[in-house]
């Protein structure tokens, strides 16, 4: 009878992961189609845009300009220009698959290259932005989906799916409301800013989408260190494209 018992307990708990499996899959796919469409997004997998806002960094407030583009599943590239205390700030990033670079210019002297820590949060930055075209996360060799149950989003309610990225084994979530079925928020464990790289809860608000070539765009994105405002990012000339040149995308040695 014991036996039987723990057996049946074995299949049950089998059986509600699986139900929790495809809950999470079956709102993932309810969030491809909102979001323009398995044959949509597997057309247009780069994009480039300008960005402009303002963040928090060791008490400061700063306010920037900058640029980005990416291609999945490896492109990316950001450059993003501030001031502090009247003294040009250029931030740099490229990735290309495993090549990565990372720099900081204040006044025309690099004052960063980027900490082993940082390139970590950079990979995991492009598993996030993977994550974010949806599309990606039904790839089941990249990433593992449960279901996370229900929470409010800005007074909206959401659905929650937990992912794993399997090759560099961190987990964070993502946020799909339940009436529109977009992605209105995301959170991971990452490195903070400013303050000695202490891992932080990073929650990142999507908000104010535009349609462009058939896909739903957030054009403003708000993230939170801790529950505490750190950055406010508006999208401007959003470009949806099949493919963008991959000199957009040197990483130098």
């Amino acid at each position: 009878m014991r036996h039987s018992i723990l057996g049946l307990a074995v299949v049950v708990g089998l059986s509600a992961s699986a139900f929790a499996e495809d809950t999470a899959e079956a709102v993932l796919n309810k969030a491809v189609e909102a979001n323009g469409g398995a044959k949509t997004l597997s057309k247009y997998m780069a994009a480039r845009f300008n960005i402009t806002g303002s963040m928090s960094v060791t008490g400061m407030d700063l306010e920037f300009t900058g640029k980005i583009a990416s291609q999945y599943p490896d492109r990316f590239s950001l450059e993003m220009n501030s001031e502090i205390m009247g003294q040009k700030l250029v931030v740099q990033q490229v990735v290309k698959g495993d090549k990565m670079k990372s720099k900081v210019t204040l006044a025309g002297t690099v004052v960063s290259t980027g900490s082993a820590e940082e390139k970590e949060e950079m990979k995991m930055n492009m598993a996030m932005q993977e994550a974010e075209a949806l599309l990606p996360l039904l790839d089941k060799k990249k990433f593992k989906l449960s279901s996370g149950g229900e929470e409010d989003v800005d007074g909206k309610k959401a659905s929650v799916i937990n992912v794993t990225a399997i090759a560099l084994k961190r987990d964070f979530k993502i946020f799909i409301d339940k009436k529109s079925n977009l992605l209105v928020k995301t959170a991971h464990r990452g490195q903070g800013a400013g303050d000695g790289g202490a891992e932080v809860l990073v929650e990142s608000y999507h908000t104010e989408f535009k349609k462009i070539n058939d896909v739903q765009v957030a054009t403003k994105l708000v993230v939170k260190h801790d529950d505490k405002k750190f950055m406010t990012v508006n999208v401007s000339d959003y470009e949806m494209l099949e493919k963008i040149d991959d000199k957009e995308f040197t990483v130098d040695d």
